[in-house]
């Protein structure tokens, strides 16, 4: 005779812009002895066969983990056993399953399952209906023989799989837009196009409902930065963009962004930051769009927000896919004649907006002195008897413009 114990514990997320999980507390009972049973089979828990989850037939998982650099990548051969396991309980919103035994005896532990979690999380913005997980611990004496995993979930399936049709849909709709509209058909493009489109289409709202998952970002049209940063994972994907969301703080406050790759090249993207909508949130005024954080290297990503490392991400230093560099709006010097070019191609569309970076301190100086202290800038705009309000960025040395009147 053996006594099984049981230790349960859970994962759960969290509202708000926070980090997604949090431990609760655990407790423990014990059992003389216990059947594990599934809608398909009842086992012995003394059995040496390994416990299989008990998956339901609506996998919608629809996003590859293999990607080069997709958090699976970063976990140990061990660790991807369990994430296989978690991704297909979660993607078939199964209530329980057992975690591969081998798992185990590679010594497995409940801390590599909440990575697991986490990682799995980080591929698959489509799980928007997950909202923790919770996990059972098998105990032979003082030795664990294994874990059984649970979802935890906002909805019945029904209704995620109604809302994971409506999410597909949409992003279709989307990349067909692109293509068919987008002469500039490159990697560059499809990032800026689905940046451009989150922040026309979306407001903040710290009370949206679904506000950590994608369905309140692209149905909902009101989210925060979670929302924010796994709809742009999510459009990206159709579009044929490798990208990952981050963790991490700004300013001191929990936050979520983007880590995309194009040619070979990471570079971080924060689209929430870009919304005026979330500005004006703070009480301050900035164009529609705000093109600062769109693929920057780590440096500057690292001087207003802060990384939480879950998984190792490469160290970004790249610069030519940058929209400054791209949109030949940025500066080494105060230039007049690139700059009066630069604001010469404004156009009403987008509210004669215009956005220039400079590479450090001096030129940002220089520029600012030329179009704002000697009012160059009355003389460059396209227009006459123009209000015009302008947005600076210190850090980054990154000016905007736009006509108000």
């Amino acid at each position: 005779m053996f006594f099984l114990g049981i230790l349960l514990a859970a994962m759960l997320l969290l509202g708000g812009c926070e980090s997604p999980l949090a431990a609760i507390p655990s407790y423990g009972e014990n059992a003389e002895t216990l059947r594990v049973t599934d809608n398909r089979t009842e086992q012995n828990p003394e059995s040496e066969e390994e416990n299989v989850p008990a998956y339901n037939d609506n996998f919608i998982c629809i996003f590859p983990r293999v990607s080069v650099h997709s958090a699976y990548q970063s976990l140990s051969s061990a660790q991807k056993l369990w994430y296989d396991d978690v991704e297909h309980i979660l993607g078939s919103m199964a209530t329980e399953g057992m975690l591969s035994g081998k798992g185990v005896e590679e010594g497995l532990t409940e801390e590599d399952l909440e990575l697991v979690f986490q990682c799995v999380c980080m591929d698959h913005p489509e799980f928007f209906y997950v909202e923790g997980f919770s996990y059972v611990t098998h105990l032979r004496g003082d030795e664990v023989i294994g874990y059984a995993f649970s979802g935890n979930y906002g909805m019945e399936p029904s209704e995620a799989e109604r809302k994971e049709r409506e999410l597909t849909e949409v992003a279709m709709r989307i990349r067909d837009d692109f293509q068919a509209t987008q002469q500039d058909q490159s990697d560059y493009q499809k990032v800026k196009y689905v940046y451009e489109y989150l922040i026309k289409e979306t407001e903040y709202d710290l009370e949206a409902p679904d506000n950590q998952n994608i369905y309140s970002a692209l149905i909902g049209k009101r989210s925060v930065c979670q929302g924010y940063s796994k709809a742009m994972q999510f459009l990206l994907h159709f579009l044929g963009v490798e990208s990952t969301l981050v963790q991490g703080t700004a300013f001191g406050q929990p936050h979520g962004w983007n880590l995309v790759f194009l040619d070979g090249d990471g570079y971080y993207v924060d689209v929430t930051w870009g919304d005026n909508s979330y500005h004006a949130g703070d009480g301050g005024a900035a164009p529609e769009i705000l093109y600062d954080y769109l693929l920057v290297t780590t440096e500057e990503i690292q001087k207003e927000h802060q990384i939480t490392r879950i998984v190792p991400l490469p160290d970004c230093t790249g610069t030519k896919d940058n929209y400054f560099v791209r949109e030949n709006a940025y500066f080494t010097e105060a230039n007049a004649e690139r700059l009066k070019a630069l604001f010469q191609g404004a156009t009403a569309e987008n509210g004669w907006q215009v956005s220039l970076k400079c590479s450090d301190k001096a030129c940002f100086d220089a520029v600012k002195a030329l179009l704002l202290d000697q009012n160059q800038i009355f003389d460059y705009y396209p227009m006459a008897n123009t209000r015009i309000s302008y947005y600076q960025n210190e850090e980054l040395f990154c000016l905007t413009f736009w006509v108000t009147n």
